[in-house]
């Protein structure tokens, strides 16, 4: 009898440690992975919000950074030196995302998108929201805004229950 309780507090204590232990990992790779890149963030998210690398996949980015002098209308060229270690993180952290990051690059094929917004998961996500609060919203303005509706999306969460369209509120499909 008291073998099977020490066996039983034993058991308890080893899941309670490993759960813990798991859990502490978890948060910590979770903090760490959205962690963007203080140049990048400087660099590019002195004009816009520095989306998380794992919203495009490498060869978006790549794309991307060989044409700074037309970055969507804007010049955004960089020096030498800070354009290749941009490029660099974002490549490298591009290719660290998660189950729920992949999603966006289902049905791609060969595409090379160059918009976040025009993937077809971010598409299918987005589909519901009735323009009148994106598009015609001066809080939000287009759906390149993520950070004006999902309030944790530089650190790369974009969780629906947490979803507040300026003007509107809490937006659940």
């Amino acid at each position: 009898m008291k073998q099977n309780r020490n066996m039983m507090a034993g058991s308890i204590l080893m899941t309670a440690i490993l759960a813990f232990s798991l859990y502490g990992f978890g948060q910590i790779w979770a903090s760490s992975k959205n962690q963007a890149n203080p140049l990048y963030a400087e660099e590019c998210g002195s004009c816009h919000m520095a989306y998380p690398a794992q919203l495009l996949p490498p060869q978006s980015w790549q794309n991307m950074m060989l044409q700074l002098e037309d970055h969507f209308g804007e010049n955004a060229e960089l020096d030498a030196e800070s354009k290749q270690a941009i490029e660099s993180y974002l490549v490298e952290a591009s290719q660290q995302g998660n189950g729920s990051s992949r999603k966006l690059f289902r049905n791609l094929g060969k595409q090379v998108p160059e918009r976040i917004t025009t993937l077809p998961y971010f598409i299918h996500e987005h589909d519901e929201i009735p323009s009148r609060l994106i598009t015609s919203n001066d809080k939000v303005g287009s759906l390149s805004q993520c950070n004006a509706c999902h309030q944790r999306a530089e650190q790369g969460d974009f969780d629906e229950d947490d979803v507040s369209i300026p003007g509107f509120g809490r937006w659940d499909d």
